[in-house]
């Protein structure tokens, strides 16, 4: 079990624009989502967090590429994260799942990430 928290400034991302290159850090749908955003800049924050608190989270896997885990959000527009590469076969090998929550107030974004054991079949 794994559990991450994050607490990101949403300002200090303004001027990162390496966070902005596709399959560098975002994968390309999780940056066309940002920018359809109502605050873009919060949305980016948002997923910074989410894969930073994902990060303290898990346990070591050698190999994985912050694109192996997409940020996506359901049809309540609540987030999760679809899982790709050496992290999806990690997390699979390993029976593990992930929950993400992420909260916004006073120009913050938290994140807590949680990895447990999936239940057995």
């Amino acid at each position: 079990m794994g559990l991450g928290h994050d607490l990101q400034a949403i300002t200090e991302l303004e001027a990162v624009q390496a966070l902005r290159e596709p399959d560098v850090f975002f994968t390309a749908a999780e940056l066309a989502h940002f920018e359809r955003a109502a605050n873009p800049l919060e949305s980016l924050a948002a997923g910074f967090s989410a894969k930073e608190a994902l990060f303290k989270a898990l346990p070591a896997v050698e190999g994985w590429f912050w694109t192996d885990a997409e940020l996506i959000h359901d049809a309540r527009h609540a987030p999760r994260f679809r899982f790709h590469g050496t992290l999806a076969a990690h997390l699979a090998r390993e029976g593990l799942q992930v929950a993400v929550s992420l909260s916004h107030s006073g120009g913050f974004v938290s994140t807590v990430v949680l990895v447990t054991r999936a239940p057995s079949p």
